[in-house]
């Protein structure tokens, strides 16, 4: 067998048999909204740590950290602080919301900011928001697995092939399992990412340096100062890296899939638990960068996408049978962050946008088939885009992570500040995503601060926390009960 078919047999095993497992916990059983949504608020510590840990593996881990290292250098290493930072948020912050989420039925993100502050405007207008974020992190999936699967397969299947037969199954698994098919197939998806990151980030290295060391000598013998700050880039310094950290951190549970994540579990201890040992996860972050620092002195000519370097320099190193493995690895990497993702646009859409507005009557169960229906809309929507004006949405990804960071204060200070309002909350996520849109799509980040540079996101969130506070403050009276 040829060294293309055999990658490509193997990529078809991991995606079909990815499909096949996400299938099964809808099959033979009719799932409530509940069931469907947040997996009937019944996972234990093991569901609910891939649910929630199947986020950290996406495309940007597989593909993003490797062409960081490989075009950036120093800068790359925030991506090992963020998330432990974002857990111990999550340690606090999780368990006040899943309780909430239990006693009331709230399903998703928009429901509980309009259970916080009495609002269905202010529901609707997070629901917008976060529809506008999640639909071109969806495209990113895809656009991340028309790559992988193209190289892997050696050009055999193209990019538009690659998107429409896997997404097509990601639909098929999301529809008919909900949450469960997607926190089952996280489990194996994990597995497989860890042990090719892991063997790659090692082997790659000693085979090309005789050590890891050995590696980084040669990286600083070749570009002096590429491992320091700001690496190869001239405005990533420290304060860029420090308010990125801050920004991260507090910004990474504000991705709306995740208020259905910690819903979904059994107990606010399970969440708690789970965070005391999600960092751990961070160290295996540490493997795609070797491998994006070992292609930097590897790969000649040097790669026109930086994000290709794991895929090139595997290519250039191994037999087709090792690609089909990494082919593979990546592709659930895309695939179960996007099903997740997909479930919650959908949930947002339905349940949030049309049901408040003009669908306001319909029942659970009419809403649960709607909410399927989304699933496959939301996804011929995401092909579309990603095939014919894979451009389009852009700008919108640039401003994913700064955009939703300005939930924090409306969610967080509302569930834990019993002075917060619902004037305070409008204002502070007006002007915070104004503010993130102005600076970002301005060409204004990062910004200039005291010779340092600050990521506007920071900045547009150290605002709407002052505008959001200052308003509260003013506007706040006991018997309102946050109006």
């Amino acid at each position: 067998m040829s060294s293309e078919s055999m990658a490509l047999a193997i990529i078809f095993v991991f995606v079909i048999g990815i499909t096949i497992v996400g299938m099964v916990p809808g099959m033979n059983k009719k799932m409530s909204l509940e069931e469907w949504a947040v997996g009937g608020r019944n996972f234990g510590r093991w569901l609910n740590w891939f649910i929630l840990a199947g986020e950290i593996y996406t495309a940007f881990a597989f593909l993003g950290a490797s062409g960081w290292a490989y075009a950036r250098g120093g800068p790359t290493f925030y991506i090992l602080g963020y998330g432990a930072l974002a857990y111990l948020v999550g340690y606090y912050v999780l368990p006040a919301f899943a309780p909430l989420g239990r006693k009331y039925g709230l399903m998703t993100q928009p429901d509980l900011v309009e259970h916080i502050y009495k609002s269905r405007t202010l529901g609707i207008l997070t629901a917008v928001i976060g529809v506008a974020f999640l639909l071109p992190y969806l495209q990113l999936q895809l656009t991340g697995l028309g790559l992988i699967i193209e190289t892997c397969s050696y050009g055999q299947i193209s990019r538009v092939q690659a998107m429409l037969m896997a997404f097509s199954m990601v639909a098929v698994f999301v529809y008919t399992s909900g949450l469960k098919g997607v926190a089952t197939t996280a489990v194996i998806k994990d597995v497989v990412m860890i042990v090719a990151v892991v063997f790659f980030g090692l082997y790659l290295p000693i085979h090309y340096f005789g050590s890891v060391g050995g590696m980084f000598e040669a990286v600083e013998a070749a570009k002096p100062g590429f491992l320091a700050l700001p690496g190869g880039t001239k405005a990533l310094d420290v304060g860029w890296v420090m308010s990125t950290l801050v920004l991260t951190s507090l910004g990474f549970y504000m991705w709306p899939h995740f208020a259905a994540n910690s819903f979904s579990a059994k107990s606010a201890d399970v969440l708690r638990h789970n965070a005391v040992y999600l960092p751990l996860y961070q160290i295996c972050l540490v493997f795609p960068m070797l491998i994006g620092f070992t292609a930097l002195l590897v790969l000649v000519p040097a790669l026109k996408t930086p994000d290709m370097a794991f895929m090139a320099i595997v290519q250039q190193t191994f037999p087709g049978w090792a690609l089909g493995l990494v082919g593979g690895a990546g592709a659930l990497a895309c695939m179960i962050p996007a099903a997740d993702l997909l479930l919650s646009t959908s949930m947002l859409f339905s349940r949030n946008v049309y049901g408040k507005t003009i669908g306001k009557n319909t029942s659970s169960e009419s809403m649960g088939k709607i909410a399927r229906v989304m699933v496959l809309v939301l996804t011929t929507i995401a092909l579309l885009l990603a095939i014919y004006l894979p451009n389009m949405l852009v700008n919108l990804l640039l401003t994913g992570y700064s955009g939703v960071t300005q939930f924090f204060p409306m969610l967080v200070l509302g569930v834990f500040w019993k002075k917060a309002t619902k004037l305070g909350a409008f204002c502070g996520v007006l002007i915070g995503e104004i503010l993130v849109f102005g600076l970002i799509l301005g060409k204004m980040d990062p910004v200039p601060f005291l010779g340092q540079h600050l990521n506007a996101g920071f900045v547009a969130l150290v605002i709407n926390m002052v505008v959001f506070v200052a308003i509260s403050a003013m506007t706040y009276k006991p018997e309102s009960n946050k109006g």
